[in-house]
Formats: C-alpha cells, structure tokens, sequence
C-alpha cells in the first residue's frame, strides 16, 4: 500500500506510510488521492496496485468531495 501510493501520488515513503496507516488524516487531499489513485485502480499491468487502489478509494470513500475547493 505504501509502495503504490508513494508511486502513484508522486510523495515520498514517510509520507506514503503516514497516509496509508493515518488517512482519516488527510481527508483535505481526498479528491487529489482519489484521482491519482483512480488511475491506477484501471492499471492492466499491475494487480496488485489495482487491489491497493481498490482498497484505498474504499476507505476515501466517505470523504471524497469534501475537500476544500
């Protein structure tokens, strides 16, 4: 999950690992990583970051569309 989202959203590890194990935290950045991860959720070249994908626009969910413009 770190990994994946590191890559995708273009953020550093530490960084990476804080969203994945805190992301109620960063609820403000909801739209932003639902997008990029929206991507990768259709990547046909990788299962596992489509699992991963998957995973965190589940737990996103309540929280998309309530950025700050």
């Amino acid at each position: 999950m770190t990994a994946v989202t590191s890559r995708v959203c273009a953020v550093d590890w530490t960084t990476a690992g804080r969203v994945v194990s805190q992301l109620a935290a960063y609820g403000h950045r909801a739209d932003f990583l639902a997008t990029r991860l929206a991507g990768e959720a259709l990547n046909p070249r990788d299962s596992g970051a489509r699992w991963c994908s998957s995973v965190m626009l589940r737990e996103l969910s309540p929280m998309i569309g309530r950025s700050p413009a």
